[in-house]
């Protein structure tokens, strides 16, 4: 099936007056479409570039043999040099979902990236010009020689391409099929003549348009592609000949009759108006000006109503006639499958037959795609959009041609290295016993591109649309958020908005594109596994809306209605169209093996431990540095420490971990630390920056290695002042072990097939009587992650959670009746409906140990949300870890209730196993359904210390401090009575002077317990200040005269602890406080020691009461909302049935009583909850007070991670 290009035999398109074109192939090899040009020559010579009326099969894809380049996107220069293209993406794997690195697609998005790819096809269509003209002037030098058809080093001037039967060709007028003809050699030696006349710009306009140069994905070469247009794959016109039934002139033109008959529609349009604007002239003046606007207006209606009707007509007939043109191809194909030999019709016959036997549920996933991308894409005055309803119908997609692909097997160079591992050897899959995967590195690879095409069947009764593809699409319309539309079709939205909703029957019309295919086959069943495709540019799609209403016109006519759902399809397709593509992993998919691994392969631990020696930033010499660590390439920030300001040899002592999955691998990323300088009034400035390849440092996996790296610019060879001493370690994921796997239960035994015999066991040689007995001792399968649990050895890991769907999600129905109600059923007894006047718009939290870290997107207006979104993170302990997924239902101005939660602690979820996918009911909320949640955890071979185990969110506890002063050291402090102030990154406590008590050196405080909400635990501190003075001592605004520093890192999680900490004095206590204290630190630091605190202290891991009296973020508040439906009320309706043990509730205890009352019932939107205004009201409330500059100092806002 694979063709090389030309040689002598096959004359190439090559626009010479000594050579003649001939695209039509020997008898004996018939050729398929579509075909890309494929040449594998350098491009040091200019490239076959054949003339417009040369070119029989426009070509939709064909390979570029270009080897030198430079980027597309440069700015056009003199230069002919193709630029050299960048590799393509790493492909994204089917199932991934959305996240920050592969975002939601919008049409913003896509109409971006097309002005892109057409800054790349003018760029490219100049330089083919100016080679052309060069070419065409080395000709005409050869010819003056005498030395025709060779050029200067005696090779052909013009190699061979091979055609792309899936476009067709441009002219036939003079032609006969294969280039020649009087009228075409007429023509070629005309334009060869006058080639030194025409003007570059007019080359530019006569050269293909739209193509460009891309990477292809599949082969690793270099192609020209260009977006599919119906044209292209026109059927009507003879592409080559061949054996293939499909592309022989059939069937017709369209007659020249319809195109007749629709002029003359189109002049009655013209001619309508004409009359009504004499009948409006006529009748509208001269009876005063209620008259003239009544009859204005009716005439305007009239005039608007015919020649949209007329419109309306027209575009219906001239797309009947296509769909009876498209359908006698069809059918025409169907009729002469069995007897042509080479055809794809015995394909097309399989397809049609397993197209009706696929359960539309498959395409559920596909539904979501299109409708997030048209939610992210409406304008202002559409609220929501929906898809309720998608079927494939019984027209099945047809394929109009296959053909294969260089790089077969048994080809120079076959496997290529970026088939396997991007050419990289680092990338490496391994099972859950750490071995290496070896399927992915063995088989074989077969590529192929296959065009395909889809036609609806003619005809618009309702009984044909539902056989075509089709989606029903409701909008509901609105403007900005501010009112809604009100009308017979509403929906009562969050208990009182109505919007409208308008229907729309979207029913795919064609569908025309290209798309490459490889295929990896191994040895063992299924005996194939990954399959990787892009589309070889943006497929065309046309499609016809019908709104579900009798009296309403059809809207695809109305620009915005067509354009928006064309483009939302065109962005999502674009997501798949080469450079990008995707793989499936067919192996798992066909056996039905769990998907039950993380996506990413190991983790970084990563220290910083101090800068040295930086650059000054500011003006009084000094900077407020910090650190930020990320990936060069996606350049988002993944980490960052806390700010220490005025200092230049700042000790952070942070520890930090960052996922690596095989995208970071496959992109050759760098690990890059930034350093920069945090300015309030200002853009940051950079004070360094430091970069490693990612693969450099795989090479020493499973431990920690200090480096001393020097400080660059935004070049690397711009060097910068300072240097980073760091840690980097890189830990792979640990193995699942054998012994841990539980045994099959009863019904798993039963129920198993029995052992079969392995190739191996069969196996005999030439002299054996029977297969070899010994070979059943084969290597045990590795463990099975459903089967056995995670090894304890390894408690921290890379744990993943994937919300896939809810299902019946509904909100409670809280209104009261009213009237008789003797027998009537209570509330909340109705079957979810998409039809209700209640619809949540449900989207997802994950929380992970009371801190928020994930979002999804919201899916508006559905009882079924459909999300197949999660994230992976690195837990510290997965035995002492708890996951809650939240459900919210966004409300437009009012805050976003629960509409149910679940938590689960991690634990009990793998006891038995290490991945797990389950349903489970939402609770604690203002809804109802259940959830579909998987959640998968691997450890890493790295075992931190029990302090580095903790949680992030918690409550520190202090009592019975005291401060012993050190009368041997150099510097006096004086045990005296003085204030004492602890600080918080969150709170401050202090203890006034008369609570001091004084016992020779040591002075202790009269205090209850304290307990202090802390946020970002491993980056806070808790500092003790003893005394004030200074000028502003007396109003408690004073420098501190001595402080201590206890960092929270270095406490374990629930255990109580005395903890002694030296008390410090010195010139700069506001800088040395947010410093690490250590022997690094005296080196530019001035401070002396002057004695020590004791304080017995514990630290309880998660959230508590304590946490609402901070003034806290959106997030923050979404998790402590979450811990009150779980735990928080509960504990606190303990705490508070123990009021009255000693017999009297005091005031202060009854308004506690009361306040908690009340806000159980708003959490639960009952109460005054239950007013639309009132919820509003407070709405609004919170947010002026979170806009407020005075008051509380915010919580710090954790790093969320979404799907945009």
């Amino acid at each position: 099936m694979h063709r090389q290009a030309p040689s002598s035999s096959e004359p190439s398109p090559r626009p010479s007056s000594s050579a003649t074109v001939d695209l039509t192939p020997p008898n004996d090899e018939p050729v398929l479409s579509p075909v890309a040009f494929e040449n594998t020559d350098s491009l040091a010579k200019p490239p076959a570039v054949p003339k417009k009326s040369d070119r029989h099969l426009p070509t939709l894809s064909r390979q570029n043999p270009a080897s030198s380049a430079l980027t597309m996107s440069s700015p056009p220069t003199a230069s002919t040099e193709f630029p050299e293209l960048p590799p393509a993406p790493p492909s994204k794997q089917y199932g991934a979902g959305y996240s920050a690195m592969h975002p939601v697609p919008t049409v913003q998005h896509y109409q971006a990236d097309q002005k892109a790819h057409a800054a790349e096809a003018d760029e490219y269509a100049r330089i083919v010009a100016a080679r052309r003209g060069e070419q065409e002037a080395r000709e005409r030098e050869t010819d003056r020689d005498g030395n025709l058809g060779q050029a200067d080093d005696g090779k052909p001037a013009v190699e061979g391409d091979e055609a792309n039967a899936a476009k067709t060709q441009k002219k036939q007028t003079g032609e006969s099929q294969g280039g020649k003809g009087p009228a075409n050699e007429k023509q070629r030696l005309m334009d060869q003549m006058n080639a030194n006349k025409v003007k570059p710009t007019d080359r530019i306009k006569n050269a293909e348009k739209g193509e460009r140069r891309v990477r292809d994905p599949i082969t690793g070469g270099e192609i020209i592609v260009k977006d599919a247009d119906p044209k292209d794959f026109d059927v009507s016109r003879a592409a080559q000949v061949g054996s293939n039934i499909l592309f022989h002139q059939f069937p017709p033109p369209r007659p020249a009759s319809v195109d007749t008959l629709l002029a003359k529609l189109k002049a009655l349009e013209y001619g309508s108006a004409v009359a009504l604007v004499v009948v409006w002239v006529s009748v509208a003046f001269g009876s005063g000006f209620w008259q003239f606007a009544w009859r204005s207006i009716l005439c305007g209606a009239v005039g608007f109503g015919l020649m949209a009707g007329m419109s309306v007509v027209g575009r219906g007939l001239e797309k009947e006639v296509e769909r009876v043109r498209q359908d006698m191809h069809r059918q025409r194909g169907e009729a002469f499958s069995p007897p042509t030999p080479e055809s794809v019709e015995w394909l097309n016959g399989l397809v049609k037959l397993i197209w009706g036997l696929v359960d539309p549920s498959i395409f559920v996933s596909v539904a979501d795609m299109v409708e997030d991308i048209l939610q992210q894409s409406l304008p202002g005055f559409v609220d929501a959009v929906r898809i309720t309803d998608l079927g494939q119908g019984s027209n099945p997609i047809r394929i109009t041609s296959i053909r294969a692909l260089p790089d077969q097997p048994g080809d120079e160079g076959y496997p290529k290295d970026g088939w396997i591992n991007e050419g990289n050897p680092q990338i490496k899959s391994k099972d859950t016993a750490g071995k290496d995967i070896e399927e992915d590195q063995a088989g074989d690879y077969y590529n192929f591109e296959c065009a395909f095409s889809y036609a609806a069947l003619p005809g618009q009764g309702a009984h044909l649309r539902a056989k075509n593809i089709h989606l029903l699409i409701e909008f509901f319309l609105g403007l900005y958020d501010w009112f809604h539309i009100p009308s017979e079709s509403s929906v009562q939205i969050n208990g009182g908005a109505v919007l409208m909703t308008v229907p729309i029957w979207i029913q795919v019309e064609q569908i025309f594109g290209v798309v490459r295919l490889r295929v990896q086959f191994i040895t063992e069943p299924p005996f194939v596994r990954n399959l990787t495709f892009a589309l070889v540019g943006v497929p065309s799609v046309e499609v016809s809306a019908v709104p579900m209403s009798e009296r309403l016109p059809n809207v695809l006519d109305l620009p915005f209605i067509s354009s928006f759902v064309k483009m939302g399809i065109a962005a999502g397709t674009a997501e798949l169209a080469v450079p990008k593509s995707m793989t499936l992993n067919l192996q798992e998919m066909l056996s039905g093996a769990a998907v039950g691994d993380t996506r990413a392969i190991g983790v970084f631990i990563i220290t910083i431990h101090y800068c040295e020696d930086l650059s000054a930033q500011d003006n009084n010499g000094k900077s407020d540095p910090y650190v930020v660590l990320a990936y060069a390439k996606f350049g988002k920030p993944l980490y960052s420490t806390r700010i220490i300001t005025g200092d230049l040899n700042p000790v952070f002592e942070e520890t930090a971990m960052l996922l690596l999955t095989m995208d970071e691998v496959k992109s050759k990323e760098d690990l890059s630390a930034m350093l920069w300088d945090n300015d309030k009034a200002s853009a940051d400035d950079l004070v360094g920056r430091v970069q490693i390849p990612v693969d450099e440092l795989m090479k020493t996996p499973n431990k920690m290695i200090r480096r001393t790296d020097k400080l660059h610019g935004f070049e690397d060879a711009n060097d910068m002042p300072g240097t980073l001493h760091w840690s980097i370690g890189y830990f792979e994921k640990a193995p699942l072990l054998k012994e841990l796997e539980r045994a099959p239960t009863a019904d798993e035994a039963k129920a198993a097939p029995a052992p079969t015999k392995t190739a191996p066991e069969m196996e005999m040689s030439p002299y054996d009587q029977a297969p070899h007995p010994a070979k059943k001792d084969l290597p045990p399968p590795p463990p099975d992650v459903q089967k056995t649990k995670p090894d304890p050895e390894w408690p921290s890991g890379v744990l993943s959670v994937i919300l896939h769907q809810v299902n019946n999600l509904e909100r409670q129905n809280l209104a009261g009746a009213s009237g008789d109600r003797e027998g009537e059923a209570g509330q909340d007894t109705d079957e979810p409906s998409e039809q209700s006047d209640n619809l949540p718009s449900g989207y997802g939290e994950v929380l992970i140990n009371d801190d928020l870290v994930y979002k999804s997107r919201v899916k508006q207006y559905t009882t079924n949300p459909y999300f197949e979104a999660g994230t992976e993170v690195f837990v510290r302990d997965w035995q002492n870890t708890v996951v809650r997924v939240v459900i919210r239902d966004s409300r437009l101005r009012e805050n976003d209730p629960i509409l149910g939660i679940v938590s689960l602690r991690l634990s009990e979820v793998f006891a038995e196993a290490s991945s797990v996918t389950q349903t489970y009911a939402l609770v604690e909320g203002v809804g109802f359904g259940k959830a579909s949640i998987s959640l998968a955890f691997r450890g890493v071979r790295a075992t931190l210390p029990p302090n580095l185990r903790g949680w992030d969110t918690g409550t520190l506890e202090l009592a019975d401090v005291a401060f012993t002063a050190d009368a041997t050291g150099p510097e006096r402090f004086d045990a005296q009575a003085t204030g004492l102030r602890i600080i918080t990154s969150e709170s401050v406590e202090a203890a006034p002077k008369k609570a001091a008590r004084v016992e020779g050196d040591t002075v202790s405080w009269d205090m209850d317990r304290l307990r202090m909400p802390v946020y970002s635990r491993y980056q806070s501190s808790v500092v003790f200040e003893l005394g004030r003075s200074g000028a502003l001592a007396v109003l408690g605004k004073g420098h501190p005269d001595a402080i201590a520093v206890l960092w929270l890192q270095d406490l374990t999680d629930d255990t109580e602890q005395d903890v002694t900490i030296p008390v410090f004095v010195g010139q700069d206590l506001g800088t040395l406080r947010l410093n690490v204290i250590n022997d690094q630190t005296a080196k530019h630091h001035d401070f002396q020691a002057v004695g020590s605190i004791k304080a017995r202290i514990k630290l309880d891991s998660g959230l508590d009461e304590d946490h609402d009296k901070l003034r806290l973020s959106q997030s923050r508040r979404h998790a402590l909302e979450a811990y009150d439906h779980i735990e928080g009320e509960a504990k606190l309706a303990e705490k508070q049935a123990h009021y009255d043990d000693d017999g009297v509730i005091d005031k202060q205890e009854k308004r506690d009583i009361d306040r908690a009352h009340k806000r159980q019932l708003e959490s639960r939107g009952r109460g005054l909850a239950q007013v639309k205004a009132y919820r509003q009201a407070k709405w609004m409330l919170g947010g002026v007070k979170d806009r407020v500059p005075i008051g509380k100092k915010k919580a710090r806002e954790p790093t969320v991670q979404t799907e945009a």
